[in-house]
Protein backbone atom coordinates (compact mmCIF):
# COMPACT_ATOMS: atom_id res chain seq x y z
CA UNK A 1 0.00 0.00 0.00
CA UNK A 2 1.32 3.42 -0.97
CA UNK A 3 0.95 6.16 1.62
CA UNK A 4 -0.26 9.66 0.76
CA UNK A 5 2.32 12.39 0.25
CA UNK A 6 1.98 15.35 2.61
CA UNK A 7 2.44 18.92 1.37
CA UNK A 8 1.12 22.35 2.30
CA UNK A 9 -0.64 25.02 0.29
CA UNK A 10 -2.34 28.31 1.11
CA UNK A 11 -6.10 28.52 1.30
CA UNK A 12 -7.16 31.41 -0.97
CA UNK A 13 -10.10 32.20 1.30
CA UNK A 14 -8.45 32.45 4.76
CA UNK A 15 -4.80 32.71 3.72
CA UNK A 16 -3.58 29.98 6.10
CA UNK A 17 -1.25 27.15 5.14
CA UNK A 18 -3.12 23.84 5.06
CA UNK A 19 -1.63 20.35 5.09
CA UNK A 20 -2.83 18.17 2.21
CA UNK A 21 -2.80 14.36 2.36
CA UNK A 22 -5.21 13.23 -0.37
CA UNK A 23 -2.78 11.93 -3.01
CA UNK A 24 0.14 9.55 -3.30
CA UNK A 25 3.42 10.71 -4.83
CA UNK A 26 2.62 8.79 -8.01
CA UNK A 27 -0.83 10.38 -8.32
CA UNK A 28 0.62 13.86 -7.82
CA UNK A 29 3.34 13.30 -10.42
CA UNK A 30 0.75 12.06 -12.91
CA UNK A 31 -1.50 15.09 -12.27
CA UNK A 32 1.44 17.46 -12.64
CA UNK A 33 2.65 15.83 -15.86
CA UNK A 34 -0.80 15.82 -17.43
CA UNK A 35 -1.54 19.42 -16.44
CA UNK A 36 -4.69 18.30 -14.62
CA UNK A 37 -6.02 20.35 -11.72
CA UNK A 38 -4.82 19.34 -8.25
CA UNK A 39 -7.55 20.00 -5.74
CA UNK A 40 -6.77 20.98 -2.16
CA UNK A 41 -9.03 21.38 0.87
CA UNK A 42 -9.25 23.77 3.82
CA UNK A 43 -11.14 22.20 6.73
CA UNK A 44 -11.57 25.55 8.51
CA UNK A 45 -13.31 27.14 5.52
CA UNK A 46 -14.81 23.87 4.27
CA UNK A 47 -13.57 24.87 0.80
CA UNK A 48 -12.02 22.90 -2.05
CA UNK A 49 -9.68 24.87 -4.29
CA UNK A 50 -7.11 24.20 -7.03
CA UNK A 51 -3.40 24.60 -6.38
CA UNK A 52 -1.99 27.78 -7.86
CA UNK A 53 0.59 27.68 -10.64
CA UNK A 54 3.29 28.63 -8.12
CA UNK A 55 2.22 25.90 -5.68
CA UNK A 56 2.23 23.34 -8.52
CA UNK A 57 5.80 24.36 -9.42
CA UNK A 58 6.90 24.11 -5.77
CA UNK A 59 5.28 20.68 -5.46
CA UNK A 60 6.93 19.50 -8.67
CA UNK A 61 10.37 20.58 -7.39
CA UNK A 62 9.75 18.90 -4.03
CA UNK A 63 8.62 15.63 -5.58
CA UNK A 64 11.55 15.63 -8.01
CA UNK A 65 14.01 15.85 -5.10
CA UNK A 66 12.38 12.91 -3.25
CA UNK A 67 13.19 10.23 -5.84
Amino acid sequence: MTLPTTFTCECPRCGHERVQTAHTREELLQLLQSGAEIEAYCASCDEHFPLSTEERADLDRTLSRKK
